[in-house]
């Protein structure tokens, strides 16, 4: 008789992916006050358009900083306990916001917010383990898909419930989401791990593998670009635009569904036309979405803005699976590492000078955003060949007969 083959999870995604999936939804639902209200919030609360940004700055500097302790705890396996604790560290953000009485304490709970990503190498790493290579972009984009979704419903709620009940029980409710999403990933399965799991490599030794490298220089430039307007989105959308807070709620889960859409529909044609096809439609989407967001025309129009617009958010994934794709299993903690921590400093660059640019004109921010990916697009089609699929395979270690261990119970969450 012959065995029954079985079956594959869904999508591609296993039983710990789909509890990341819910964890991600539920606190796309709670992060939804912060990205549309967070810096109309701050200016009611007297912070400048440059305060605003320095604000913002430090949080993705603390971020990127978090990604050092987070990296070594991905490379020595202990993924489920990093992931849990990396959303317990949320919880206090959303009751600082709620009970600020001027924009200083919003900037201590943007802090707990920006080192709570240190759990990101460890999620880039589980939801690797014994998923093919060639499936790694797709099972990303669609776990992490899950955030924009939950952006999607809450943006629009944010926008009707802000004037029913003010801004500040918005973040209150953010707090009882973020406690759902932390119990999802309290208990994860425990997953094998590769072969060569006991192998360590030095930051050094990832400079051997080029389109590793070219793919970390080329799109830190590429987050620079997007993160220059990114933080007043919304506030260009209630000074210049004159959109009020319900508009704002539609128009940023309009963003969100570009998002999901765009991101998903480019990292499953990532294996049919190459990575470099993939960046480029990206880049152009960005390119685009500023276009029309400048023309200052009607709802129509913007709507379609920030629907392109909203192609970035999940950029950012296909970039750390596009990189990842570069490495053997043995450099994947450190590979992601690097690039969440040389990424994470370009955003947090990226952010003042996006501040100084709207304190100068509004526009002026979205503008040379604009000019500066068009000169990215050029410079992606210049790196073509080191972002070639064949190129992307890197050198491997030797197939193993026997599968690796599983993480160690020590070692659970």
């Amino acid at each position: 008789m012959v065995p029954r083959r079985p079956r594959a999870p869904g999508l591609g995604v296993d039983r710990g992916g789909w509890q990341i999936f819910a964890a991600q939804g539920l606190s796309g639902l709670g992060t939804a006050p912060f990205v549309v209200f967070g810096p109309i919030f701050q200016r009611q609360l007297g912070a400048t358009a440059v305060e605003i940004g320095l604000i913002g700055a430090l949080g993705l500097v603390l971020g990127t900083l978090s990604m050092l302790p987070g990296t070594w705890l991905a490379e020595q396996y202990q993924l489920r306990t990093t992931i849990f604790w990396g959303w317990l560290l949320t919880l206090p953000a959303p009751l600082l916001f709620a009970l600020a009485p001027d924009w200083r304490l919003t900037a201590i709970g943007t802090v707990f917010l920006g080192v709570a990503v240190c759990n990101t190498p460890a999620i880039n790493v589980y939801l690797t383990l014994e998923v093919p290579r060639d499936r790694i972009s797709f099972v990303m984009t669609t776990v992490v898909s899950a955030f924009s979704l939950g952006l999607i419903v809450a943006t629009v709620a944010c926008g009707w419930l802000a004037q029913m009940i003010g801004i500040r029980w918005l973040f209150a409710g953010a707090f009882l989401l973020f406690v759902a999403a932390a119990a999802c990933v309290a208990i994860l399965p425990r997953k094998t791990l590769p072969p060569d799991a006991t192998v360590r490599v030095a930051y050094r030794d990832l400079l051997r593998f080029r389109p590793y490298v070219v793919g970390v220089a080329l799109f830190s430039a590429v987050t620079v670009i997007i993160f220059i307007p990114w933080t007043f989105t919304t506030l260009y959308a209630r000074e210049v635009l004159h959109a009020d807070d319900l508009t704002i709620g539609m128009l940023m889960a309009v963003f969100y569904l570009g998002s999901v859409f765009i991101g998903l529909a480019l990292s499953r044609l990532r294996g049919a036309v190459g990575p470099m096809v993939v960046v480029l439609g990206f880049e152009a989407a960005f390119i685009v979405s500023a276009i029309l967001l400048l023309s200052a025309g009607g709802f129509p129009i913007i709507a379609v803005a920030f629907f392109l617009r909203g192609a970035f958010w999940s950029f950012r994934q296909v970039m750390t699976a596009l990189v990842g794709e570069a490495l053997p299993s043995r450099a994947l903690a450190k590979g992601y590492g690097l690039f969440a921590l040389v990424t994470g400093v370009a955003a947090a660059v990226a952010s003042p000078i996006g501040g100084w640019l709207y304190g100068v004109e509004p526009r002026l921010a979205f503008w040379t955003s604009a000019a500066l990916m068009g000169a990215a697009l050029v410079a992606t089609v210049l790196a073509a060949a080191a972002l070639r699929p064949q190129a992307l395979t890197g050198p491997r270690p030797a197939r193993s007969v026997a599968p690796g261990p599983e993480e160690p119970a020590s070692k659970a969450a």
